[in-house]
């Protein structure tokens, strides 16, 4: 018999929950209090055309995403890959993941003994293992666990911090890398070890299509739970820890704090339009340094050249308010200096911020997820998903929602 499911949050785990539930047969209502699909890869209008100003890069390991995009018929796929410069002694190195024993050499070039050994015993661990490319992989939840689950800053020397590891946590997380530890470090690897494409047509095709399965209460902020599970057989809670535990305090007061232990960082993008290519065809993104507010400088796609993705991030874009003007001020400076470019004309720009942007995980992350689903478990038809269950990456968002949405099916 089919039951009637509300699913609260209309981002990557909660469209993975809704689809999942939809497809066995229940009848699904997906509810957001944005007026459109995907949480924070929801579609932004840059002159005549929707872009993302969130999450949009699939890697090619991305299963569980792929396959719901081509049973929603989006299969049209364009190469973006890995591209990203940064200054090395007044040189600029490129990751460039067309040119893998290049930008092996230069990123292993002067690492110590040390670094490299634990280094490559994490590598080993996400090449052997698919699960330890998501939170509460068996690998990096051992190894944490011996060491005491430190930060990656205390983990690692500053040589494979500065040229790799920071980086990789301003970018995924927005967070340094004294504040991400070393449980959650797979997930940062899967991706440097993936190669990446997206849409050709951006995600509004693959939203339009979702819509016809799935009925979508967009300008719906859900504000109590107790009187939405009365209207419904069963709800999934799809939404930042931050926000599920404003939904579940009071009722479930020891959930709610465990789901606050969970850190998030602010985060502002701009794309800008321009009327010629900011970027050459080498290089396509430039890291930027740890006391800088921008934290990464990209081309849009790798036929969209004259379009720029800045991306302001990390302790040094939380330390101080900035206005719209000024952080585009100080993002076209810095690209003109890293790319000799001068002159082009902004035709367009759009400015996206959150205060939440980021999903940073928590120390022992795997220790706090049992808690919270020990205590789900003591709740009637009720399940909890989100970036804080698999990691921030759109698969394991997708992933998560679907092992969520399966624990549901098998009480129902």
């Amino acid at each position: 018999m089919a039951a009637d499911i509300a699913v609260i949050g209309g981002g990557w785990s909660g469209m993975a929950a809704a689809w999942r539930l939809q497809r066995a047969g229940h009848m699904v209502s997906l509810y957001d209090e944005q007026d459109r699909l995907g949480g924070r890869s929801a579609s932004v209008q840059l002159g005549d055309r929707m872009l993302t100003a969130g999450g949009k890069n699939i890697g090619r390991k991305y299963s569980a995403f792929r396959s719901f995009a081509a049973e929603l018929g989006c299969t049209d796929w364009e190469f973006f890959g890995i591209n990203s410069t940064r200054s090395d002694g007044g040189r600029d190195r490129t990751i460039d993941s067309t040119r893998k024993l290049s930008s092996l050499f230069h990123l292993l070039k002067d690492i110590p003994a040390r670094d490299l050994g634990r280094g490559l015993r994490v590598v080993r661990a996400v090449r052997t293992r698919d699960e330890n490319r998501f939170l509460g992989g068996p690998g990096l939840t051992a190894m944490a666990a011996k060491h005491g689950d430190p930060t990656l800053a205390e983990y690692f020397g500053p040589t494979l911090r500065k040229k790799l590891i920071r980086s990789l946590t301003v970018r995924m997380n927005g967070a340094e890398d004294d504040e991400v530890h070393l449980e959650c470090f797979g997930t940062h690897l899967g991706m440097v070890m993936d190669t990446f494409e997206q849409l050709s047509s951006g995600f509004g095709e693959l939203f339009e299509q979702f819509g016809k399965y799935v009925s979508f209460r967009g300008g719906t902020r859900v504000t109590d739970l107790e009187a939405l599970r009365g209207q419904h057989d069963a709800v999934v809670v799809a939404l930042p820890a931050h926000a599920a535990a404003s939904l579940l305090d009071p009722a479930a007061q020891g959930l709610a704090e465990e789901l606050r232990g969970v850190r998030y960082f602010p985060a502002a993008v701009i794309l800008a339009e321009y009327d010629r290519p900011a970027f050459g065809a080498r290089e396509r993104a430039f890291v930027q340094p740890a006391g800088s507010p921008l934290s990464n400088i990209g081309a849009y796609g790798v036929s969209d050249r004259h379009i720029v993705r800045y991306t302001f991030s990390g302790r040094a874009h939380r330390a101080a308010e900035r206005s719209d003007e000024e952080l585009i001020e100080l993002a076209e400076a810095q690209l003109g200096k890293q790319t000799g470019r001068v002159g082009a004309r902004r035709i367009a720009m759009v400015v996206k911020r959150w205060e939440h942007a980021y999903c940073g995980y928590s120390r022992h992350h795997s220790a706090r997820l049992a808690r919270i689903d020990r205590a789900v478990n003591s709740l009637d038809k009720l399940e909890l998903t989100g970036d804080y269950r698999r990691g921030a990456s759109i698969e394991a968002c997708f992933r998560a929602g679907y092992e969520n949405a399966d624990k549901l099916l098998r009480v129902l």
